[in-house]
């Protein structure tokens, strides 16, 4: 079923609470020995995910049935137990893979499982690293379902530089169970929310050419205010820059150097984008974003040097560089094809089927734009970010959109469907 709207979106909107610190805040609060509040938690199916293992391990979070803004979230921590029974990851990699580094430091025996999809996603990058912390761990050859048992957790120096913010956040959480400094790599260009999170809780914790982190106890609750997610964000921004005539405006948006490579890309391309109203009162900055349509993008090249920080808007820039003139080009992106789909493979399907000049290369995508596209048949595979990118052309091709995923969508953004019919009214 194809909904009509008035194809031009116009208009203010804020966002539910960005999903990354969203997952660490409640990770983190569930070792915190006293009240903690959040308000404006993300309500994405991967967070609630997040609560239900939480509450499995004993962890006491009070909430409304549905989280909203003016419903925060209580937790009282300070008491993991060992789970009854299988945590299930659904399809969150980030709830998994960062659950298992917090339990495995706590001590705390448990075993993980997910969706199909989320079976199919390699966890071998944490599994080496928290073996030598000491965990004993038994997986289905290096993916799940997956046990840890019972271990006093071993310091380590780790000095891989992941490109992986999951990863990275997985052996920190897992150091926090050691009396001992860990000194764990990273790469400077990977999401930091895990980074200010522990200093703004005062932990053990010190960031230089290695994160050097031990165990810490945390007494005092903390009450925070999320601020709008950014990969939510980057769907709107991408349709009103594409869209003549529309005009849009975000309030309380998620600001983070490591998460604004989206952004930045599109101003090179030449996008009408303004940062306004930057907000520094918690650990985590907010601003105001304002973008408009943009009828003269010009193409970029994606490569190593930048693709860290774009890693998950990579579907969304590929429906952006449909409307380019010239040739864009995406290298170094071989991560997409080990995220909930091969988004590789799934975002040159779906531009083939609409039309699209484009050519799918070992690690990345060559798309040469301005091409006449035609409404389509969405094939999501199962994917929430490949949903809503062709969502976006489809209702910059035809004026509406299919409307029927849904169920895909709320692993990220529950709201994209209600928020694209209030800025097209």
């Amino acid at each position: 079923m194809l909904y009509n709207t008035n194809k031009i979106l116009k208009g203010e909107a804020f966002l539910k609470g960005d999903k990354s610190i969203s997952h660490r805040l409640l990770m983190m609060a569930s070792l915190i020995e006293d009240d903690s509040v959040l308000y404006n938690l993300s309500d994405a199916s991967d967070v609630i995910t997040t609560i239900d293992c939480l509450k499995a391990c004993g962890v006491n979070i009070q909430s409304k049935s549905k989280i909203s803004p003016s419903a925060p979230i209580k937790i009282k921590g300070g008491n993991l137990q060992n789970p009854a029974n299988t945590l299930n990851c659904q399809n969150s990699g980030s709830t998994a893979r960062m659950l298992i580094g917090l339990l495995a430091g706590q001590g705390i025996n448990a075993s993980f499982s997910g969706d199909d999809s989320l079976l199919k996603r390699p966890m071998l990058r944490i599994i080496e690293p928290l073996i030598d912390m000491g965990v004993d761990i038994q997986s289905n050859n290096n993916f799940l379902p997956l046990t840890i048992n019972l271990k006093n957790i071993k310091p380590i120096n780790y000095c891989i530089k992941t490109n992986s913010a999951q990863v990275k956040s997985a052996l920190m959480f897992a150091a926090l169970g050691s009396k001992e400094y860990s000194y764990i790599a990273y790469n400077e260009y990977t999401r930091n929310h895990s980074e200010k999170l522990l200093q703004f809780l005062n932990c053990n914790l010190e960031i230089g050419e290695k994160i050097k982190i031990k165990k810490t106890i945390f007494r005092k609750g903390i009450k925070v205010h999320v601020p709008g997610d950014i990969s939510s964000a980057a769907f709107l921004i991408a349709a009103s820059i594409i869209i003549p005539g529309s005009k849009i405006k975000l309030r309380n948006i998620l600001y983070n150097s490591t998460r604004m490579g989206f952004v930045e890309i599109l101003k090179k391309m030449g996008a009408k984008i303004k940062i306004s109203e930057v907000n520094n009162d918690s650990f985590e900055s907010a601003c105001t974003i304002e973008s408009e349509f943009s009828p003269n993008l010009m193409p970029i090249k994606i490569n190593k040097d930048n693709i860290i920080q774009l890693i998950d808007e990579i579907p969304i820039l590929c429906a952006v560089a449909t409307q380019v003139s010239g040739r864009t080009i995406i290298e170094d992106a071989g991560e997409l094809r080990l995220k909930e789909s091969d988004r590789l493979h799934a975002i040159c399907e779906n531009l083939k089927s609409m039309g699209a000049d484009v050519s799918e290369r070992e690690d990345g995508l060559s798309i040469v734009g301005k091409k006449k596209l035609y409404n389509t048949r969405i094939n999501s595979f199962g994917d929430h970010r490949i949903a809503m990118s062709f969502e976006i052309l489809n209702f910059l091709v035809s004026g509406a959109y299919c409307g029927s995923f849904s169920n895909i969508i709320k692993v990220s953004f529950p709201d994209f469907y209600n928020t694209i019919d209030c800025l097209s009214k």
